[in-house]
């Protein structure tokens, strides 16, 4: 990505400012970029930081969508599903799933053989221009011993055999948040994190911009812009009320708890007590569970989590998971996100059911629009009809959307390991395979730039720690290209050594004073850093 210069966003009025850089802000701003509009992206902390960090980590089908009637979200999400898949085949792998079936009007297999019937119909175009591994077989039902084996714990008590089906696990999704930030860069939008957009610009009654302040320098600069994308997430409400747009804006506190307990291949799924699903989902050889949601509404401050929230989410997936017997002491991370809410039956918080695309023209608010997503699958899909919907206001036209078959950056599969040795070579290096292997499997096509970081600096080449793969050129790599600006965002998201849990003191002091001396951080700096690394993962 080009380096962080707010300055550069006043050279010129943008068709569309996008605020918020989560999966959908993203997802917009590389939609608008593709079909050749200006367009910046500006987010207060840093990209996919918040909500599409904290989640199960899966791109689903729809397959619940199915079961409740919803065949056009179950459709949506079959084809974005597939998107996905060619668009970032280096980050995904087919992941099955597996619950048992009983003798119930909802849950016997005479309703799961219909539901995936229809599936296998609506998803029989679900390969198609795909990478052969990445490949979905058609759902399936299986027998009460088969059922029994692959799902140890799962209730034997009324149990007729099971239902298994696949969706895709997202490997890391910190680095897919990344591809599409440097795809959308790469296509000429204009991104920068830490970057506050505070006060809406307003000209002849219409919003036509945002004052924007450097959250690192505390300096302020106006961006103008045709139209303003809202899409802030669980701070969406405030920046509508900015807008003047006064619109309830519901939100719901959802958790996932990643754990030290080892995990087979198969993701499990089994009900709580009151009907709610949870998934038990294998991710770096560990069980993730979720997900839990808040029985109430939230605002976006109650984000932290209570000990009480943890032990009752603990307690659930137990009730869940009879065989887990999990405990506290084995939380390595507690996900959470504000995510979007709405009033269900007897004004019960649910999860709100379907994305809104808001065109704010007609609430007194020319000039302005709100992006609300639902599920991380959906943010191509919903940013392709968000960026129609703004071409149409602002009176321009635009080509249709090919982003669901064009290669994200960085995120296809090719013979990296050959790259990596290649470029070795022809820096005067050799690596040790497990160095090799970690470079390919995080950074793909990357690798090469760090290699050649490696051959600037002997220590560098080192591991951070000893025993451990992470290089130091790691490190300067993501600061340089990849807008790295704190050690959170080295650590836990873009070299995702800190995704599942806190990676030891020894390995965030390392990676500190490298930055540290890459960024011109002073003693102090590098101690408030590590400090917030350390913050990070205290929910208890």
């Amino acid at each position: 990505m080009r380096a962080r210069e707010l300055e550069a966003f006043t050279e010129t009025t943008y068709d569309i400012l996008v605020v918020g850089g989560g999966i959908y802000g993203l997802a917009i701003a590389l939609e608008a970029a593709r079909r050749r509009l200006r367009v910046a992206l500006v987010d207060a902390g840093d990209f996919g930081a918040a909500t599409s960090f904290n989640h199960q980590k899966t791109a689903h089908g729809g397959l619940r969508s199915l079961q409740s009637g919803r065949l056009d979200r179950a459709r949506e999400s079959i084809r974005e599903r597939r998107a996905l898949a060619r668009m970032a085949p280096r980050l995904l792998r087919p992941l099955p799933f597996i619950v048992g079936t009983y003798r119930s009007v909802i849950k016997n297999r005479l309703a799961l053989r219909v539901a995936f019937r229809i599936d296998r119909w609506m998803g029989r175009h679900r390969n198609d221009d795909v990478e052969p591994e990445l490949h979905l077989p058609p759902p399936r039902l299986t027998s009460r011993a088969a059922t029994l084996k692959l799902f140890p714990g799962v209730r034997a008590d009324g149990l007729t055999g099971g239902a298994m089906w696949y969706d895709y696990q997202i490997v890391e999704t910190s680095r897919l948040a990344t591809a599409f930030a440097e795809t959308a860069d790469a296509r000429g939008a204009r991104l920068a994190n830490y970057a506050e957009a505070t006060v809406p610009l307003r000209e002849s009654g219409a919003i036509s911009g945002m004052r924007i302040r450097d959250r690192l320098t505390g300096e302020e600069i106006d961006v103008h812009a045709r139209l303003t994308l809202n899409a802030a997430g669980a701070h969406a409400g405030e920046l509508m009320r900015r807008f003047g747009v006064s619109r309830e804006c519901l939100f719901v506190k959802a958790m996932n708890l990643v754990t030290s307990r080892r995990a087979s291949d198969i993701a499990l799924a089994a009900p709580t007590r009151d009907g709610r699903m949870l998934t038990l989902v294998p991710w770096r050889g560990r069980a993730l569970i979720g997900t839990s949601q808040s029985a109430g509404f939230k605002n976006p401050d109650d984000l932290p989590i209570s000990p009480a929230e943890v032990d009752a989410f603990i307690a659930e997936a137990n009730e869940a998971f009879p065989a887990l017997k999990l405990t506290r002491d084995e939380v390595l991370l507690v996900h959470r996100g504000i995510v979007p809410a709405e009033r269900g039956r007897g004004g019960r918080a649910d999860l709100l059911s379907a994305p809104r695309i808001l065109d704010h023209h007609g609430h007194g608010a020319p000039g302005a629009m709100t992006v609300i997503g639902v599920k991380y699958t959906t943010a191509r899909g919903v940013a392709a009809r968000a960026v129609n919907t703004a071409a149409r206001r602002l009176g321009v036209s635009v080509r249709a959307s090919a982003s669901d078959r064009e290669p994200l950056s960085g995120a296809g599969i090719a013979d990296h390991e050959a790259l990596a040795i290649e470029t070795a070579r022809a820096v005067g290096l050799e690596l040790a395979p497990p160095i090799i292997r970690r470079l390919t499997a995080v950074y793909g096509d990357r690798c090469a730039q760090i290699v050649r970081i490696m051959a600037e600096q002997s220590d560098w080449r080192m591991p951070l720690v000893s025993g451990q793969t992470a290089i130091g050129a790691e490190v300067v790599y993501v600061i340089r290209h990849e807008m790295a600006c704190t050690l959170a965002d080295i650590v836990i998201r873009r070299t995702e050594l800190g995704a599942g849990g806190h990676p030891g003191a020894g390995l965030v002091e390392s990676a500190a004073r490298i930055a540290g001396d890459e960024l011109g951080w002073d003693a102090d700096r590098r101690n408030q850093e590590i400090a917030a690394v350390d913050r990070f993962y205290q929910w208890a």
